[in-house]
C-alpha cells in the first residue's frame, strides 16, 4: 500500500511539473541577464543566491541557463555563491558528508551548481555553500571548523561584509540563511543543539577525517518573512522581477547593521512561537 501511495505521489508531482511547463512563459538566458541587471546585480559583486527554478518560468536550458546568466552578469571579477545545504539528510541521521557526492536539499539550481566546473564547496555537513569566482577559495575556507553553521568565520558572515549581496531569486525572506548568522552573532539561546556530533567529512580530493560539528536546533518556527517592512524602511532591500519571479536583492552590510540593532533590542524577535505574542 505504501508503495502504491508513493507511486501515486510521484505521478502527481510529474503531472504538476508538466502542467507548469506547458502554462509557464518561456524565459531565456538573455531575459534573465537583462532582468538581473535591472534589479541591480553588478559586475564584480560577491553574490549569494537563494533560488527557485520553477518561479522564474519555463527555462529551456534548466539550471545551467540560470547559472550561466548569473556568471555572465557578475563577470570575471565577480563571485557566485549558492547554498548547497544538506541539513535534511543530517537531521535524518546521516553522519557522513562527502563534498563530491552529498546532495543538497535546497533546489535544482544549487544541486547543479555544487558540481559546476571550477566551483568549490565548503565542508560543513549541514550548511555548505558552493562558490565560483576569484573569492571562492577564501569564502569556503575553514567552514567546517566554525563554532556555528552560519556565524563568525563562515561564508555567510563574509557575505555580510561591505560589497556582499544576497539575491532571493523567486524566493522570499523565509529562505534567507543569513538570518541565522545574526542569531549566531546575537548568541540567541534557542539556535544551537545542546551537544555536538562526530561527522566523517570527505574533501574534494577524497581525503576523510572525523570532526566534531555543532548544528542548529531543528523545527523551531521563525518570523523571517515578517521582517520585510523593517528591512525595507532601512533601505536593505531592492525588489524587482527576474523572468516571472518576484526577486529581492539584499545589501549584506545594511542587513547586518539593521538586524544587529533589532536583535539587540529584542533577542527573540525572530521566533514565531513566543509567550508574549499571539500566533
Amino acid at each position: 500500500m505504501n508503495t502504491l501511495k508513493q507511486s501515486i505521489k510521484r505521478v502527481g508531482r510529474t503531472a504538476r511539473r508538466v502542467a507548469r511547463r506547458l502554462t509557464s512563459p518561456t524565459v531565456r538566458k538573455a531575459t534573465i541577464v537583462e532582468d538581473l541587471k535591472k534589479l541591480g546585480v553588478l559586475p564584480g559583486q560577491t553574490l549569494l543566491v537563494h533560488s527557485s527554478l520553477s518561479a522564474i518560468g519555463h527555462v529551456p536550458g534548466g539550471p545551467d541557463e540560470v547559472i550561466e546568466a548569473l556568471i555572465e552578469v557578475l563577470g570575471p571579477a565577480g563571485t557566485l555563491v549558492l547554498p548547497t545545504h544538506s541539513w535534511r539528510e543530517m537531521e535524518a541521521g546521516c553522519r557522513k558528508f562527502d563534498a563530491r557526492t552529498t546532495a543538497c536539499c535546497v533546489g535544482a539550481i544549487p544541486e547543479r551548481f555544487r558540481a559546476w566546473p571550477g566551483a568549490v564547496r565548503s565542508l560543513h555537513p549541514s550548511h555548505s555553500v558552493s562558490a565560483f569566482g576569484p573569492r571562492a577559495a577564501e569564502l569556503v575556507h575553514g567552514h567546517e571548523f566554525c563554532a556555528t553553521p552560519c556565524g563568525a568565520g563562515t561564508p555567510y558572515m563574509k557575505l555580510l561584509e561591505p560589497g556582499g549581496t544576497i539575491l532571493l531569486l523567486g524566493t522570499d525572506l523565509r529562505s534567507l540563511t543569513v538570518f541565522h548568522t545574526l542569531e549566531a552573532l546575537a548568541q540567541v539561546p534557542y539556535l544551537m543543539k545542546p551537544a555536538a556530533d562526530p561527522f566523517e567529512v570527505v574533501d574534494p580530493l577524497g581525503a576523510s577525517r572525523t570532526l566534531t560539528i555543532h548544528r542548529h536546533e531543528a523545527a523551531i518556527a521563525r518570523r523571517f518573512g515578517e521582517q520585510e517592512d523593517l528591512l525595507s524602511r532601512h533601505g536593505v532591500l531592492t525588489q524587482g522581477q527576474v523572468g516571472r519571479a518576484r526577486s529581492i536583492l539584499v545589501a549584506g552590510d545594511r542587513f547586518l547593521a539593521t538586524m544587529s540593532q533589532a536583535l539587540a533590542e529584542d533577542a527573540r524577535l525572530l521566533l514565531a512561537n513566543r509567550p508574549d505574542r499571539k500566533n
